[in-house]
């Protein structure tokens, strides 16, 4: 298992994840991504530009992948 941490950005505003989720491999990891955009985007189902948003998936090591609000925001559509 490790610890991986999931920033999500716009490019300009930032939701830094201080305390990480564990997974076991990088495909848990970016399933977990989805999750989280998923979380943000219910949390705030009014703001409109979720496509202009990204999870930023790092370890300890630092940046893993990039996981696109986009695919997720036309999923839901």
């Amino acid at each position: 298992m490790a610890i991986h941490y999931f920033h999500c950005t716009d490019g300009f505003d930032l939701i830094l994840d201080r305390n990480g989720r564990e997974t076991r491999a990088v495909q848990d990891a970016i399933a977990e991504a989805h999750e989280v955009a998923g979380e943000i985007m219910r949390a705030v189902p009014s703001y409109g530009e979720w496509d202009n948003w990204a999870v930023h998936i790092y370890d300890e090591a630092g940046p893993l992948e990039v996981v696109p609000f986009a695919g997720l925001v036309r999923a839901a559509a």
